[in-house]
Formats: C-alpha cells, structure tokens, sequence
C-alpha cells in the first residue's frame, strides 16, 4: 500500500522540451487513458522541473495543495503516469538530527511516444480503443497518420544541391572528421511492452529450435504476447507445442493458447518494496470486495458464522452516527480485527472510526491509504522510543502489524 508520508518532499529530473506534437500527443492520446488528475500531475511536473536550478526540492504538501487532490487521488493519479510510461519513480529515506526518518522521492519525467511509436505500441493502441472506442479511435488515428499526396506531374523537381551551394574545405586534424562517441540522448518514450526478441532466440536456440521458422511471424508474435502479457518460458513451450515435424508454425493455434493462458491486463504494474507490503494487484482485489460486501457479510465471512448483536449494533452506530459508507466500515471492521488478533473491540473500532471521519475519508482507498499513512506513523515513534530503550513490550508491540500469511488468508476468506 503506497502513502505520501508526512513532511516527505521530492526532486524533479527531466531531459526533454516538449514539441507542439507531443503536446498533441499527450492530449488526445494519453489524456483519454490516464484521466484529468494525472494529466494535471503531469504538467505540473513538467513547469516546475524548469524551477530545479533555483529549487531543490519541493513537498508534497504543497503539490497537494495546488492541486486539490488528497493524498489516495495523487497516488492513484501517480500510478497511472508510471504505469503508462510518463514517470519513473525512486525513493531514498534518510534519519535527520532529531532521529526522525524522512522520505526523498525523485521523479524523473519521461516524454510521450511519437505518434508513430504509439499506435505502433500493442499495450498503448489498445487501452486508447479501450477508453475512446472504435469510432474515436480511428478518428485520432486517422488525424496523426501523415499522407504524402502525389504532386501534379507537370512540376519538375528543381531544387538546388547541396555540394552546388557549400564547399567543403577539410584540413588534417579537422574534427569533422572523426567519429565521436557521442553521448547525446535523444528523446525516447518509455515502452512498458516487455517481451524481448533477443531473449526469445536464446532460448529458442537452447531447444535446437530453428528461429527461422517463425521469423515471418514474429511481429504477431511479439504483438500477442505483450498483449496478454506471456512469460518467456510459456512463449517458448507454445512455440515449440504449435510447431509441427516439417518446420510449419501454426500462429493461429498459437495465439489462442496464449489467450487461454494468459488474462488481459492492459498495464503490468510489479509490486516492490516502494509499493508497500503487499502488490498493487492485491489491494485492488481486496478493495473490489470491500465495496460489494456489506459490514454483516463481510464479518459473517471473517467469523464463519452469524455476527453477534453488539457487532450489529457497532456497524449500525457507525452508519447513523458517522455516516460512514460500506466500504469504509469494512475496511475499519478488517483493519481493527487484524490489529486485535480477531478480537472485536469496539472501542478501539470507534477509535479508528472516529480518526477517519475526522479527517474527510472519501472511500476504502483513500481509508486504506490514510490507515496505512498511521502505521508508518507509529512505526516511526516506537523506532525513535526504541533507541532510547528496548524494553519487552516494545518489542512485542513491533509485531503489531500484519503477517503476509494473515493476508493471503483473507484474501482467500474472501473467495481472492
């Protein structure tokens, strides 16, 4: 689960200008895809990377603030920058002198696709069908492709050369005339398709497999396994399974057992330790359910059974006193019930119900991003008390929080 932590701030890199076409670009290509609120995040960015050489750093509270988004929009809109290839996200935490751990993010900014190399991208063509639909589609497709009309054949091409109008005069020791390493970068989108064509020959060649065979194919190849996202070692299991004794390749069957293997995601987001404890996939499966389920199924669930009435009466008194939605109250019910070993204690659940209305909760996200944000608090304040002193009960308080096989049991509870 990622948070924005209190007092972080970040760094801005970026090593591009946008051109008027990627302004075009990022307006009728990728707006669709990642919404308004990363749009704005984007372009914010972007200003205030020009500020770098007067400005170091800046916070998040203040970015928040200019943008009117609370810290779960940010994050959701953050996501989708990263994940359609517009951001690069790196984090480093350091200890100031009063002990107190700080988060350094830096966001590196990366330029949209040319028109070219977007509709050329399987993952990036395909999630633009899917939020504009094949009317719009062809119609923005259609308004980047550029076709070269015939000129009338009376005009006769009588443009001057270049060697007719420059003299070149080289001298020993010109640097012209060396070839330098040059080490200028230009300007490249990021592509999140992953299936490497160098990577499929060696492995191909490991099974004595001709590469030739499928050489005529391989666009389609690559096309479909990006698409449903394959692994390496399924491609060339499927390869080898759909290629018969005389060489011949049968693409068709190919493409459908990788549909039967894979689902279609339209962007590969990898959990890591930024991420939090669990994956970003996890999350969005457990909050799916939080909002289907109501307070007494979802207890109903955890217990294996019918609630007691004391556990109706609290979900009620949080309904009527807080007005507080389905989604949150479970996701307030999950949180206190991991906290307290299945234990269901209501004072510690107005508690935390209480802090979260307090501070305007929006939905289960933005209440799993707020609780989650509270644990890194407190993880904090026992590990400055533990310099101090390392008592027993500090150290049976840092097993408070969540196991992952608790997790992964809940989420099988929930039928994930």
């Amino acid at each position: 689960m990622q948070i924005i932590e209190r007092d972080s701030y970040y760094t801005i890199k970026k090593r591009f200008s946008l051109s008027p076409s990627d302004q075009e670009v990022l307006t009728y290509l990728y707006l669709p895809i990642i919404k308004g609120k990363a749009f704005a995040i984007y372009n914010v960015l972007y200003q205030y990377a020009n500020l770098s050489s007067l400005v170091n750093t800046f916070t998040h509270e203040e970015l928040l603030t200019y943008t009117d988004l609370s810290e779960s929009e940010f994050i959701i809109a953050r996501n989708a920058l990263e994940g359609i290839g517009l951001l690069e996200v790196y984090k480093k935490q350091s200890v100031d002198q009063a002990n107190q751990i700080k988060s350094n993010y830096l966001y590196v900014l990366l330029p949209p696709a040319s028109p070219k190399k977007f509709f050329n991208d399987v993952l990036l063509r395909t999630v633009l069908n899917q939020n504009v639909g094949n009317k719009r589609y062809f119609f923005l497709y259609s308004y980047f492709k550029v076709e070269e009309r015939p000129l009338d054949e009376n005009y006769v091409l009588i443009t001057t050369p270049f060697k007719e109008v420059f003299t070149l005069e080289t001298k020993e020791g010109d640097m012209s005339l060396q070839e330098l390493s040059s080490d200028m970068d230009d300007k490249k989108y990021k592509s999140q398709c992953s299936f490497s064509r160098d990577a499929l020959k060696k492995e191909l060649k490991k099974n004595q497999f001709d590469f030739n065979y499928i050489k005529k194919n391989i666009k389609e190849i690559e096309t479909i396994c990006n698409l449903y996202d394959a692994s390496l070692e399924d491609v060339v299991s499927l390869i080898l399974q759909n290629t018969d004794s005389d060489g011949i390749f049968y693409l068709d069957k190919f493409q459908k057992d990788i549909r039967n293997l894979r689902q279609y995601t339209t962007i590969k987001r990898n959990s890591n330790e930024s991420s939090g404890q669990y994956g970003n996939s996890d999350i969005n499966k457990l909050i799916e359910k939080f909002n289907v389920l109501t307070p007494d199924a979802y207890l109903s669930i955890r217990f294996n059974g019918k609630p007691a009435k004391f556990m109706f009466d609290e979900i009620e008194k949080l309904k009527n006193d807080l007005n507080l939605s389905n989604p949150i109250i479970n996701v307030i019910l999950d949180y206190c019930l991991r906290k307290s070993n299945l234990e269901f204690r209501t004072t510690f659940i107005d508690q935390v119900a209480y802090t979260l209305s307090s501070s305007g909760v929006k939905d289960a996200y933005d209440a799993m991003t707020k609780l989650t944000s509270r644990d890194f608090e407190v993880a904090q304040i026992k590990r400055k008390k533990s310099k101090k002193t390392e008592t027993k009960e500090n150290k049976e308080e840092k097993e408070e929080n969540v196991s992952k096989e608790e997790f992964m049991s809940l989420m099988e509870d929930l039928g994930l």
